[in-house]
Formats: C-alpha cells, sequence, structure tokens
C-alpha cells in the first residue's frame, strides 16, 4: 500500500523508487508486479470521476496508460484500478516512462532461462512499442525527439507543475527510449529509427536545461533557478542497471556536486536529507508544498546515484542527514514518511518510497563485486 494514510495498492509512480526492495529481495515477486502493470495497459474502465484538483469528470482507466495504482484495498484491487482521483493520471507523463525502464531493468535482472526469457521479452516488447510510440506522437509536441509536460503537475510531483521539457520527465524519457532500444536489439528488431530519435532526444534535453552546471527544472524562465533534487531520475535507473546514458560523466558530477551544496548542505545545514527544490539564489523553492519537502525515498535515490559516480562521502553525509531528522530529532522511527521538513512538519506516515534505501544496497553490492 501507498502509505498508512494513502490506501492505494502499488502505487506504480512510487514504486519505481521502493521496488528495489522487492527487486533486491523477493525478484520473482516484482516480476509479477510488473506483469501485472503490463496486463493494464490494454484495459480500458469507462467509468468516471470528478477529479479533485480541477473538478473535472475524466475517464477511470484509459488505454495505453499504466494505472496510477492497482485500486483501493477496501474495494475491488486489481479488477478496479486507479483509486487516485486527484488529477487524470492518463495524461501523466513518468507512469508509461517508468513501465518502459522497469519492463527492461526486470527482464535484464531478473528473467531466468532461454525460453522463459524469449517469451518475457516478447511479452513486455508489445506493450512497450505501443507506449513509446504513443509518446513520440502524442507528448513530443515539437517533434525535437524530447517530450513535454503540458503545464499542470502531469507526475508523481502531483502539485509541482512542469511545463515544456522538464529535467524529470526528460531524463525518464531518454532513460525509457534507451531501455526499449535494448529490448528491441535483444530482440533482434532494427533500431535505426529510435536511436536516431536518442540522439535527438538528448540534443533538445541538453541544449533546453543545462545551464553549465545542472539540469534547469523545466523550460519557463521563472523557475530556471531551481534546482531540483530528483533532476538525474533517468540517469540514475540507468546507472543501476549498468547501462550507458548519453549525458557525460562531467554533467553528471557537476548536477550532484551542486545538488549536494544547494538542496542537502544549505538546507538546515545538511542535517534533512535533500530538499526537493532549492534556488540558486540559495534559499528553498516555495513554488509548491513538495518543493519545499524532503522525500525520504528521492535522499535515499540520490545517494545511490552518488554511490554509483563514486562519491561515497557526500552520499552518506546526504542520507545521513535524512536518518539523523527521523530517529533522533522527530518521534517518526519505524514508521518512516513520504516528507519532512526541516520545522517537524512530516506527511504520509508508513511511506513506500523510502524503500529505495535498496537502491543504495545495490550500488554498494555492485561496488563490492567489481573489486
Amino acid at each position: 500500500m501507498e502509505s498508512w494514510e494513502y490506501f492505494m495498492i502499488n502505487t506504480y509512480d512510487v514504486h519505481f523508487y521502493s521496488s528495489w526492495a522487492i527487486l533486491k529481495n523477493w525478484p520473482q515477486i516484482e516480476m509479477s508486479m510488473q506483469m501485472d502493470f503490463a496486463d493494464q495497459v490494454d484495459r480500458v474502465d469507462y467509468g468516471t470521476a470528478t477529479s479533485l484538483a480541477d473538478g473535472d469528470t475524466m475517464t477511470i482507466k484509459s488505454y495505453d496508460r499504466i494505472p496510477h495504482d492497482m485500486g483501493h484495498p477496501m474495494a475491488d484491487p486489481w479488477i478496479h484500478t486507479n483509486a487516485y482521483i486527484l488529477h487524470d493520471t492518463g495524461h501523466w507523463k513518468d507512469l508509461n516512462l517508468k513501465f518502459v525502464i522497469s519492463c527492461y531493468r526486470d527482464w535484464k535482472m531478473i528473467a531466468e532461462g532461454e525460453e522463459d526469457s524469449q517469451e518475457i521479452l516478447e511479452f513486455f516488447l508489445g506493450k512497450c512499442t505501443k507506449i513509446v510510440d504513443g509518446a513520440l506522437e502524442n507528448w513530443d509536441k515539437d517533434k525535437d525527439g524530447m517530450i513535454e509536460n503540458d503545464g499542470f503537475a502531469d507526475q508523481t510531483y502531483d502539485v509541482w507543475k512542469m511545463t515544456g521539457t522538464s529535467a524529470y520527465c526528460g531524463s525518464l524519457w531518454i532513460a525509457a527510449l534507451t531501455s526499449y532500444i535494448q529490448m528491441l536489439k535483444r530482440a533482434g528488431i532494427p533500431t535505426k529509427d529510435y536511436e536516431e530519435k536518442l540522439l535527438m532526444a538528448y540534443e533538445a534535453y541538453t541544449t533546453k536545461l543545462w545551464n553549465g552546471k545542472f539540469f534547469k527544472f523545466d523550460e519557463l524562465p521563472d523557475n530556471s533557478k531551481i534546482v531540483m533534487a530528483d533532476q538525474l531520475c533517468g540517469f540514475w535507473a540507468l546507472t543501476a542497471m549498468d547501462e550507458p546514458i548519453q549525458v557525460s560523466e562531467g554533467k553528471i558530477q557537476s548536477a550532484l556536486e551542486t545538488i549536494f551544496k544547494y538542496n542537502v548542505e544549505m538546507y538546515d545545514g545538511g542535517k534533512c536529507g535533500a530538499v526537493n527544490g532549492f534556488l540558486a539564489s540559495e534559499r528553498v523553492d516555495g513554488s509548491s508544498i513538495q518543493s519545499e519537502e524532503v522525500w525520504a525515498g528521492i535522499t535515499y535515490s540520490l545517494s545511490a546515484m552518488m554511490i554509483e559516480k563514486g562519491m561515497d562521502e557526500m552520499a552518506f553525509k546526504t542520507s545521513e542527514g535524512l536518518f539523523h531528522s527521523i530517529w533522533n530529532r522527530f518521534p517518526l522511527q519505524y514508521q518512516t514518511p513520504e516528507a519532512i521538513t526541516a520545522d517537524g512538519m512530516y506527511r504520509a506516515l508508513g511511506y513506500m518510497r523510502p524503500l529505495s534505501i535498496w537502491a543504495i544496497q545495490h550500488a554498494l553490492d555492485k561496488k563490492k563485486n567489481r573489486k
């Protein structure tokens, strides 16, 4: 369940982070969960609900869209999905992309036996082809190979608006394209057209967002100084499964160092983890409730990325601050929340996303195995 307070089963945008706990300990359960969501791609639920955010009527489950969740535990989960009704998640950009990335990761890291592995690959490819082609057709408005956000909170940061190309969803798109291309290669299917799109996407992403130190939050000039803790999310996913990334090591290192400087060290003296948004003008980004929060799961995934890139000291200082606040400053032991702030506010106890701490273990295991 997403949390003790958010009654939704296997919330997928969050599972992208928490799935490392399942993969590392019970890999076949993780594969089963991924298969569950794959089965949902072609499913449609024509029932309607009213969006809590804007009052619009929305379809419960749209075709070719990964559902936000598998339903409410006190309803009919797996049969009636998308218990979440704040937004129409059929318009979200991250759910489908996280699915493509996770298909490749789970196939690569879990699938066993030549026959079973091939069957799983073909099953995933059928779903991923619809998703990737649909994204290119519907989400890349200027046809530069890079998708755009639509100016509302159309991703896991569901009250933090993104407009145009964004660091978060843009990195996920590059990771999804990379993952899809790798699956095509394993299946012996030509990849030239998609590889050209990937190069275009990288060029658009860096041209629009790279400012010499970090990737800007999105294309809005007013947001140009926002340093987002999760700006490298897609590149973290690729690095965790030992796949090459288009972005240079120099850019990745610079972005991580910038995040550590602003989001970690300048926020409460590094004693609280990584705040989601910090302005290069040296104050917390107050444009959204969520930009002002420290998300435990993001702090852990960020730390895992730092370890992957050999920045162990920064990684453990980042996570140490979060541990210190949750265990020593605030009474939150054994009930890790989604979010905390330096003044002791918290939200969503017993949350899924902090299970991304297992990505830190994964990064450490990889380092040990390389010795």
